[in-house]
C-alpha cells in the first residue's frame, strides 16, 4: 500500500514538472483539440464557396450546410443538458418557423430546416470546454479559410489564368463569407490587433471585384459600426475614409456600367429609373400587394418563393430581399418575432462579454457586430437561407464565445471547501 502511495507522488512529481517546463518555454498549459464540429463547418464553409456542377446530383451549397448539420443534430442530442446558447431568445421564433411550416399548403421544409440550422450549430458547439489557447487557434483556422478563400476568388474571375477582370464576377454567394470574415479581422483589428487590418483590407476588395453593391457598402463599416471599443473621433475618422473610398468606388467604370442602364449616372441617379435593378423593383412591388393581403401571418412558408419563380418563369426563387420575403411568408408578426431574436441575441452577446477574457470577448464581439451587418445585407440578398455561406459560421462564432465564457466563470467561482 505504502509503495503504491510513493509511486503515485512520484508520478505527480513527474507530471508538475512537465506542467512547470511547459509554462516555462512558453508553451500554454491547456491546449486541447478544436471540436471536430467547429472543423467540418470551416471546411464545408469552403466547400460551399466552390460551387460547380456539384456531386452526385447536389449542389456543393445545399451538401455544405445539411452534412454538417446531420453531425451536430447527432452530437447535440446527448449533450443537450450542457448547452450554454441562449437558445431561449430563439424560442419564439423558432416555434412560429415551425407552426407556420406546419399549415403552410406550400412545400417548405428545406427552407424552414435551413433557417434554423444556426441554432443548433450556435447550441452544440457551446457545450464544448473551450479555452483561450482554442479560441486562438481558431482564429488560426480562419485565417487559414480567408487563405484559401481568396486563392479560390482568384481562380473564379480568372485573373492568373487572362489576367483580365470581367465586368462582373459571379460571386454573390462568397460575398457573404467575406461580410462574416471581415466583421471578425474587424473586431480583432479594434481590439489591438494590426495584423488583422491587412486580412481586412484584402477580403474587403472581394465585393468590390464582385459588384455586389450592397455587400460592399455593408462590407466597408465592419470596422466604424463594430460593436468593439472605438474612440469616438476614430469611429469618425473611419466613416470619413470609408465614405471617400466609397465615392471614388461608385465612379468607377465597372461599377457605374453595373449600376446604371444608361452605362454612368450620379448619386442622385440611384434608385431614378435609369439605376439598374434587374426587375427586383418589379419584383418588390407585386410581393408587397401580397403582404396587404395577409399583413399578420403572412401566406405560409415557401409562398414566397412560389409566386417569385412564377413572376421569373422559374430562374429565380428568392427575391433578394429576405426582410420582405419574411414579412411576405410570416407577415408583421413574423417579422417582430426575428428583428426581437437578433436584437436580444446581440444584447446578450455584448453583456457577456464585459466580463470576458481576451479572446472570449473578440468572438463575442464580432458575433453582436455580425448580427447588425447581417441584418442590413437582408435588405437585398438571401443571405437568410445561404446559411453555408454566413449564418452556420457566424452561429459557430458565437457558440465558441458561449463556451468559453461557461469555463471563465466557473474559473472564476470560488471553490467550496469541504469540511469533515
Amino acid at each position: 500500500m505504502k509503495n503504491g502511495f510513493n509511486r503515485i507522488s512520484e508520478r505527480s512529481d513527474v507530471m508538475t514538472s512537465a506542467l512547470l517546463a511547459k509554462q516555462l518555454k512558453g508553451i500554454p498549459m491547456e491546449e486541447g483539440h478544436t471540436p471536430m464540429i467547429v472543423l467540418l463547418i470551416l471546411i464545408f464553409t469552403l466547400i460551399a464557396c466552390v460551387g460547380g456542377p456539384g456531386f452526385l446530383g447536389f449542389q456543393l451549397a445545399g451538401i455544405s450546410w445539411f452534412v454538417p448539420l446531420l453531425a451536430a443534430v447527432f452530437l447535440l442530442i446527448p449533450r443537450v443538458g450542457l448547452v450554454r446558447f441562449p437558445v431561449f431568445i430563439w424560442i419564439p421564433w423558432a416555434l412560429f418557423v415551425l407552426g407556420q411550416w406546419y399549415f403552410s399548403e406550400y412545400p417548405s421544409l428545406q427552407r424552414t430546416v435551413q433557417m434554423l440550422s444556426p441554432l443548433v450549430f450556435g447550441a452544440v458547439i457551446s457545450t464544448y470546454e473551450v479555452n483561450e489557447y482554442q479560441l486562438k487557434k481558431f482564429l488560426g483556422m480562419v485565417k487559414n479559410l480567408s487563405v484559401a478563400f481568396i486563392i479560390l476568388v482568384l481562380l473564379k474571375i480568372g485573373i492568373p489564368l487572362t489576367a483580365n477582370l470581367s465586368r462582373a464576377a459571379a460571386l454573390a454567394p462568397e460575398v457573404m463569407t467575406v461580410l462574416l470574415l471581415c466583421t471578425v479581422f474587424g473586431t480583432e483589428y479594434l481590439m489591438g490587433s494590426k495584423k488583422a487590418l491587412f486580412w481586412w483590407g484584402v477580403l474587403a476588395t472581394v465585393p468590390v471585384v464582385a459588384l455586389t453593391r450592397t455587400a460592399i457598402v455593408v462590407t466597408g463599416l465592419t470596422i466604424p459600426l463594430n460593436f468593439a471599443p472605438m474612440k469616438i473621433k476614430k469611429r469618425i475618422l473611419w466613416l470619413v475614409v470609408i465614405s471617400i473610398l466609397g465615392v471614388i468606388i461608385f465612379h468607377m467604370p465597372r461599377v457605374q456600367s453595373k449600376m446604371f442602364k444608361e452605362g454612368e449616372g450620379e448619386m442622385s441617379d440611384v434608385l431614378n429609373k435609369n439605376f439598374s435593378d434587374s426587375g427586383r423593383f418589379h419584383m418588390w412591388d407585386v410581393m408587397r400587394a401580397g403582404v396587404s393581403q395577409k399583413p399578420w401571418f403572412g401566406h405560409g412558408t415557401g409562398a414566397g418563393e412560389a409566386l417569385v419563380r412564377k413572376i421569373t418563369l422559374g430562374i429565380s426563387g428568392y427575391p433578394h430581399n429576405d426582410w420582405l420575403l419574411t414579412e411576405y411568408d410570416f407577415g408583421k408578426v413574423g417579422v417582430v418575432f426575428y428583428a426581437l431574436a437578433l436584437f436580444l441575441s446581440a444584447v446578450h452577446a455584448l453583456r457577456r462579454a464585459r466580463d470576458a477574457e481576451e479572446t472570449t470577448r473578440t468572438l463575442f464581439l464580432a458575433g453582436a457586430s455580425s448580427l447588425i451587418f447581417y441584418a442590413m445585407m437582408m435588405y437585398t440578398d438571401n443571405i437568410m437561407v445561404y446559411v453555408s455561406f454566413f449564418g452556420n459560421l457566424q452561429f459557430t462564432i458565437l457558440g465558441l464565445a458561449y463556451a468559453a465564457s461557461h469555463r471563465e466563470q466557473t474559473q472564476r467561482r470560488p471553490q467550496r471547501r469541504i469540511r469533515w
